[in-house]
């Protein structure tokens, strides 16, 4: 990468609404393990939530649909079931705008997520945000790494030449993690969750942050 200002986002709950995700895991999930199992969907979701829970986000496999194909022992058509959802990709009023204007004073834009490549390139198709990025990042796919570990900050920093600021909406993931290696970090709170003396309510105040700052 050049030298200047990078500014990798998370995506999921950041630039995009979690409705499309959440109702690839808590629908479209249970509904091919009901079917498999001949039980309802009501106790096939309760099973995959706790399967989910059980897991836990810091683990490589939360995110794989292969490893919970494989662990309810079912068959999964990944773009079929994807697809089945994409209408309900969603990107947040404040993100595209936020985008153009980074763009426009020559900010190299990450998507840097641990979402794996295959939700990663159906939301940012789908959404029409691919233009604004440099690079699209799936740890888990491209990495074998997830957030939760400070060597996936290490190794995006290694290869941007310049200054680095990161923003998500994970308050452990997108702040704590980075920060705790140097790099700049914004928390982007939505309105629910844990939140820090200095989280954003929104990317808008990002702008300030990162071209102002």
């Amino acid at each position: 990468m050049e030298k200047g200002l990078t500014v990798s986002f998370d995506l999921d709950g950041t630039l995009t609404r979690h409705t499309f995700v959440d109702s690839v895991w808590h629908e479209g999930l249970p509904y091919i393990v009901a079917d498999k199992r001949g039980i309802s969907f009501e106790d096939a979701k309760a099973l995959c939530m706790e399967a989910y829970r059980a897991e836990g986000e810091s683990s490589i496999r939360w995110y794989q649909l292969k490893y919970w194909a494989d662990f309810f022992d079912i068959d999964i058509d990944v773009n079929r079931l994807l697809s089945r959802f994409a209408d309900r990709i969603g990107v947040f009023d404040d993100a595209v705008p936020v985008l153009e204007r980074l763009k426009k004073d020559n900010c190299r834009l990450v998507i840097f997520s641990n979402a794996t490549r295959a939700f990663l390139d159906k939301e940012v198709s789908f959404s029409g945000i691919a233009p604004y990025f440099d690079h699209i990042i799936s740890l888990p796919d491209d990495w074998g790494m997830l957030k939760a570990q400070t060597q996936a900050y290490v190794r995006l920093r290694s290869v941007v030449d310049g200054k680095l600021i990161h923003a998500g909406d994970h308050i452990c993931y997108d702040y704590e993690v980075p920060r705790s290696v140097g790099i700049d970090a914004f928390h982007i709170w939505r309105g629910s969750g844990p939140r820090a003396d200095d989280s954003l309510t929104g990317l808008a105040d990002l702008i300030d942050r990162v071209l102002c700052g």
